[in-house]
């Protein structure tokens, strides 16, 4: 059944603001010296996101990312303040997961094949999502361009490996439904791989519920009913969904470019058109940026849109290199180094506004946008 436009504008506002009011809040005042035990969430080249029963805490240790991994256990002997725990001593546990073996497998497959420091980083973080492999001088180059969001395995890459795969498999066996199950299950592969974050979870629901929805209906497919399911599907097998801040921007970011989002077409809509995106996730997304971040990035969406050459290279080519193809280091260097040139070029500082002004104006927004994208006479200008 259709939504009306009043019932899907009153849904969005109202699911921002659960994303933005919900979530675990802890007390992490004051310091103090103790034990803590928990799984690892993410590790960086500057250490790690320690999840325990009493809240979450960032293990500040850059030895970590030579070891670790997302899901391994670790306890901590250390001295916390606020949230953040310098440790005295660590103890590690690696995963026993076949799968988290295949990625510690890979990390070292990275390190012997690709040589230089940055790509092999970006390789290792584009394609399986090891963000501890990516040096601290590249990941502060995203982070103040606002482009961070692409180191972190997100629904591009999920999406861009189910096209992939598609693509092969409609080849290989044309379009019949056992060539889309194939692809949901190199779908599924693929996320489990990457170690199976919010973001690739939703985006892999999504992608598996169009493939098969075209391999056995066909017809236009009913987005924002997809996401409702992706949604559902990860509260039910992932209870915790609502209370992760990647999920509530990975959810945030779909749903806003379903009800805002606009299919400009042209020829400039190759670049209009991931633009207008950027613009739409940044504002729809403010808020909830601003209550985790302190502050939000205006360039972010022009340092994306640049970004998007670069990325697709960096997974092509750096999947080519890492399985032996040594001739492309060189060229997998220039690429990374040309990016994070680039990138620094747009370093600023995230725009930090009071709620009493960023409220309002988001609300501006948004209704502005949600016009903007029932306006059919736009696209005539750039035809």
């Amino acid at each position: 059944m259709e939504l009306s436009t009043k019932t899907i504008t009153a849904l969005f506002i109202a699911l921002v603001v659960l994303l933005i009011t919900r979530g675990e809040y802890h007390n992490y005042e004051g310091t103090s010296h103790g034990v803590w035990r928990g799984e690892l969430t993410t590790v960086t080249a500057r250490g790690g996101m320690l999840s325990t029963t009493d809240g979450n805490f960032w293990v500040s240790d850059g030895s970590l990312c030579r070891h670790s991994l997302k899901g391994d256990s670790m306890i901590v002997l250390g001295h916390r303040r606020g949230m953040f725990v310098s440790p005295f001593s660590t103890r590690l546990k690696l995963s026993a997961s076949p799968f988290a073996s295949l990625r510690r497998l890979y990390r070292e497959r990275l390190v012997e094949t690709i040589t230089h420091r940055s790509a092999r980083g970006l390789t290792g973080g584009l394609l399986m999502g090891l963000r501890g492999m990516i040096p601290c001088s590249t990941a502060d180059a995203f982070k103040r361009s606002g482009t961070a969001h692409l180191l972190a395995l997100s629904g591009l890459h999920t999406g861009i490996v189910a096209l992939v795969l598609l693509f092969l498999s409609r080849l290989l066996m044309g379009k019949g439904i056992l060539s889309g199950w194939l692809v949901v299950l190199g779908i599924a592969l693929f996320v489990t791989l990457s170690g199976g974050r919010a973001s690739t979870v939703r985006a892999g629901i999504m992608a598996s519920f169009a493939v098969l929805w075209m391999t056995h209906r066909g017809g236009k497919l009913h987005l924002l009913s997809v996401w409702w399911t992706a949604l559902l599907l990860s509260l039910i097998f992932l209870p915790g969904t609502l209370e992760d801040r990647g999920a509530q921007m990975s959810y945030g970011a779909v749903l806003s470019l379903i009800l805002l989002g606009k299919n400009l077409k042209g020829k400039h809509s190759a670049l209009i058109s991931p633009f207008y995106a950027g613009v739409v996730v940044t504002v729809s997304l403010a808020p909830l940026m601003s209550s985790v971040y302190g502050g939000f990035s205006y360039l972010g969406p022009v340092a994306t849109v640049i970004s998007l050459p670069f990325m697709l290279a960096m997974m092509a080519i750096g999947l080519l290199a890492s399985l032996g193809v040594n001739q492309l280091n060189i060229l997998l260097e220039i690429i990374s180094s040309v990016w994070v040139t680039i990138l620094q070029a747009f370093n600023h500082s995230p725009v930090s506004l009071p709620g009493t002004v960023l409220y309002p104006l988001w609300g501006i927004l948004v209704l502005g946008l949600r016009v903007f994208s029932r306006w059919n006479r736009f696209n005539r200008r750039f035809r």
